[in-house]
Order: structure tokens, then sequence, then C-alpha cells
């Protein structure tokens, strides 16, 4: 049977994973309207870290966070989604904007979990709104991504990515400025 073009089926999908999201919503410290889970989706917190999730965020199975110290905090924007598999890691924080979209298998992480003599341990990463992020991308700790930005699959990010521009391989350095994307 078909309604406005989607089946049943799709409706069915649909209203199981905002009910997924509505469970979901106890795990966060925050969450906007509509939280959508696809899925398991990891939470591994201290008592005081906060996970804070912004509007019509979906979540998709698989996905990890891991909020490793009392001070650990990330905020996810609205309409941002993380896709399968994908893990964030944070000591400090880790801020990712509005309308994102993160593919499968990526790593977000804020910090080294170990120092070498010199370095710090931690720095907070910020991903800024409308950044695309391909599949297999590490972002390392202490990077900052400008809004409008394309992280190509496979990718190392290990320094800041300017706004609008499009960087791949490892380490990821810039291969086009100016570009802009859409879903």
């Amino acid at each position: 049977m078909q309604l406005r073009g989607r089946s049943v089926r799709d409706y069915m999908k649909y209203g199981y994973r905002v009910l997924r999201g509505a469970l979901f919503r106890r795990k966060t410290d925050g969450c906007g309207r509509l939280l959508r889970v696809c899925g398991a989706v990891t939470v591994s917190k201290s008592r005081r870290a906060r996970l804070v999730l912004g509007s019509h965020v979906i979540l998709h199975r698989d996905t990890g966070f891991y909020l490793d110290s009392e001070e650990a905090v990330v905020e996810i924007g609205d309409h941002t989604f993380l896709n399968r598999r994908s893990e964030v890691m944070c000591k400090r924080h880790v801020k990712i904007g509005s309308h994102c979209a993160i593919s499968w298998d990526v790593t977000i992480t804020d910090t080294d979990y170990h120092a070498l003599e010199g370095s710090e341990k931690t720095r907070p990463v910020t991903i800024g709104d409308h950044v695309w992020i391909g599949s297999r991308a590490t972002i390392l700790k202490g990077v900052t991504i400008g809004a409008g930005a394309v992280v190509a699959a496979g990718a190392v990010v290990s320094k800041d990515v300017p706004p609008r521009a499009l960087v791949a391989g490892v380490p990821a350095r810039i291969v086009r400025e100016n570009v802009s994307w859409s879903l």
C-alpha cells in the first residue's frame, strides 16, 4: 500500500526510529526535537560528561560516543547525521555543527589517549556547519573544519581546514577551494 508516495513499511520504519530516539534521550544531557536512532548506539561516559544533540539529528546503527573524562562535552547541531560505525572519542570538547553529513566508519577524536613529551594529549575539535565528511576519514585532535568544507573518504585531517575547501589524502591537503555540496 502507498501513502503519499511512501509505503506503510516506510512510515513504520520512520516511527520506530523516532521511538528509539525518544528512548535514547535518556542517555543525553540535552536533546532537541525529533531525534532518530536507526539501531544500537553506544554511549560510554563519565558521570559529569555531557552529550548534547540538536533537533532532527539522525544516529545510524553502531555509532559510538566515548566521553572519557568528567569534563568531556560532545555537541551535535541540528539536522546532522552520523552514519554507521562512526565514532566520537572525547576527553575535552568535540563540537559538530548543523546540517553536517558524516559518512560511515568516520573517527573524530580530541585526544591521543597518550602524550609525547612536550605535546598536549588533548585539544578540542570543532566542525563547522554544513560539513561533509567522507567514509573512513579521521579527524584528529585540535582540528577546526570550516563551514561548507568537504573531507574526502579516507583522509586523515591533522590540521585546520578552511571554509568551503575540499581536503583529501594522508595527511589531508587542500585539493580544491570554493566548493559547494548538497544532499
